[in-house]
This record gives structure tokens, C-alpha cells and sequence, in this order.
């Protein structure tokens, strides 16, 4: 999985509304601060590749919410991490996938 440090920090980058999107081994996966409660939070998503946050259906993707804090950060972190270790084989398989085949 990509480092800790691929996450940037709050205050540098999700303080200015920046999106982190990246990809490992078949899974794509999003961090941004979050525009939906008057509280701001960190909203990490985790999907299948092929496609883009935008063109996947959404019950494909999976969303959870942390803290806006470095804290919170390293929790989102943690999380992605252990959605990468735990669902190896949808991974696996969205890496084998036709494109052609999957469009939605």
C-alpha cells in the first residue's frame, strides 16, 4: 500500500478543499474533506478500478467518515489499508476486469 506520507496533511492540503485520488493493485480510492454536515470531516471511499469515482455505480463504493484532524487522517489511512487487506480478491479481480465488459 502506498505510504503514510502519500496522504499529505490537513493543514496544507485538505484545509484548501484538495482531493486525494489514487489507486492500488484493482482498488481506487478517494480522500477528501467532507461538504455534507455543518461539521467538516474526512470522507475516505474505496471502489474497484477500472473507472473513476464518477462513472462507478454506488454500490460499488464504500464510504466512511473521520475526524478533520492529522488523527483523523492516519485513521482514514488505516482504514484504506484495511480495505485493501480484507477484500484482496474484488481487488484482484477488478484488476483482471474487461473493460469492455463493465461499463455501467
Amino acid at each position: 500500500m502506498n505510504g503514510r506520507k502519500s496522504f499529505y496533511d490537513i493543514a496544507s492540503f485538505y484545509k484548501n478543499k484538495a482531493v486525494l485520488v489514487a489507486s492500488y493493485r484493482g482498488m481506487r480510492y478517494q480522500v477528501k474533506q467532507s461538504e455534507e454536515t455543518e461539521e467538516k470531516v474526512l470522507s475516505a471511499v474505496v471502489w474497484p478500478e477500472p473507472f473513476c469515482f464518477e462513472k462507478t455505480p454506488e454500490e460499488k463504493k464504500t464510504e466512511k467518515q473521520f475526524p478533520f484532524t492529522e488523527e483523523g487522517l492516519d485513521e482514514a489511512y488505516e482504514w484504506i489499508c484495511g480495505q485493501y487487506e480484507t477484500r484482496t480478491g474484488e481487488w484482484e479481480a477488478a484488476l483482471g476486469a474487461n473493460l469492455l465488459k463493465t461499463h455501467p
